[in-house]
């Protein structure tokens, strides 16, 4: 099909776009969305709380969902759409991006994963495509109901159900693993990625502690063999650190996804502070040697160089397309989207980057 063109405008940028499926998103409108975002930058000050009648918009663009609070996020290079998944439903979310920013693909529909029969999934945190084509979804690990154990293979094809079959995890020594590395009993899984082969699977560890309780946020992941429906006991547990990179308070893993040209991996991490305020959400993209995470253990934690990108929201989900550009979608809680005019339970927002050199 020959590539036409079309006008597109986001937060007052008018930019060419490329109908291509080879590269859903052109260079010029990568370039009018960066500006778009760019202006939204960390301040060097925290302002001060804002009175409700003068509440600001929320730092970056809106898009629509229903029980919505974004936590993962996956790109599919077949349909050029964005697959979303919330940790309150077990509802797909299906994208695309257009002039007016992340909306539903015309003839697509919202729907929930078709579960096997008596299976049941709650709390999705990680989302990833395989190179075969298909995905892979996980849930927090948070908690001893089964249902919040769950890694979900499924099929994406617009329009279509999804049907979802369950991937065999070694549970115990998925645990036993992460409690020797972080001596805590209780963990929180929030990222997923898969190495270039799809034979090893990598789960992110956001969360340790006694119990849910008190978490600690902290930077794990857990490297296991993946074969068929099942995946293996752990390889390896590599632990890495924000506290060089950022000089503050620490946050924990919220994404890992192997970029575009499978050499590294883009890792997000996320910080919600204690008070309600309109700082207390933050976030920063990491770039990671692929050998990091795919080697050999180290006897301490490996520390992350400096941030690619820096946000003022929650960042949990990047899906990253062929072109190298990322969508990055926030997990924003519900007091929080309340400082902000316009900011709906109901909504996401999400920016998109470039954060190749």
């Amino acid at each position: 099909m020959q590539a036409g063109r079309r006008d597109v405008r986001l937060h007052g940028a008018r930019v060419m776009r490329s109908d291509d499926r080879s590269s859903v998103m052109g260079r010029t409108l990568l370039a009018a969305l960066l500006a778009a975002c760019a202006s939204v930058g960390i301040p060097a000050v925290s302002p001060a709380p804002t009175p409700p009648a003068a509440r600001p918009p929320p730092p970056y663009p809106r898009f629509a969902g229903v029980t919505f609070e974004p936590s993962a996020a996956a790109f599919d290079p077949a349909t050029g759409h964005v697959l979303v998944l919330s940790d309150h439903d077990t509802t797909l979310y299906r994208y695309e991006l257009s002039s007016a920013g992340l909306v539903l693909p015309p003839g697509e529909h919202h729907d929930p994963l078709r579960l096997p029969e008596g299976l049941e999934a709650a709390k999705f945190e990680g989302l990833t495509r395989l190179p075969s084509g298909g995905f892979l979804a996980v849930t927090a690990f948070d908690r001893p109901d089964p249902s919040y154990r769950r890694l979900l293979r499924f099929s994406y094809a617009p329009a279509a159900p999804a049907e979802a079959v369950s991937v065999a995890v070694d549970d115990d020594a998925l645990a036993a693993a992460v409690r020797a590395a972080s001596g805590l009993p209780w963990f929180k899984i929030e990222a997923l990625a898969v190495d270039r082969t799809g034979t090893r699977v990598l789960f992110g560890v956001r969360s340790v502690g006694t119990s849910y309780r008190e978490p600690e946020d902290v930077v794990l992941v857990v490297r296991c063999p993946l074969t068929g429906e099942r995946v293996g006991p752990p390889e390896a547990v590599i632990r890495l650190s924000t506290a060089g990179a950022l000089g503050g308070p620490a946050e924990g893993l919220s994404d890992l996804q192997l970029d575009a040209g499978g050499d590294s991996f883009l890792l997000l991490t996320s910080h919600e502070g204690t008070e309600n305020r309109p700082d207390g959400h933050s976030g920063h993209l990491f770039r990671v040697p692929a050998e990091v995470l795919l080697g050999a253990e180290t006897p301490v934690p490996v520390p992350l160089g400096a941030p690619l990108r820096g946000w003022r929201a929650k960042p949990e989900g990047l899906a990253v397309e062929p072109s190298g550009a990322v969508v990055v979608v926030f997990d924003d809680d519900r007091d929080w989207k309340h400082l902000f005019a316009g900011y709906e339970q109901s909504d996401g927002l999400f920016t998109v980057i470039d954060p190749r050199p």
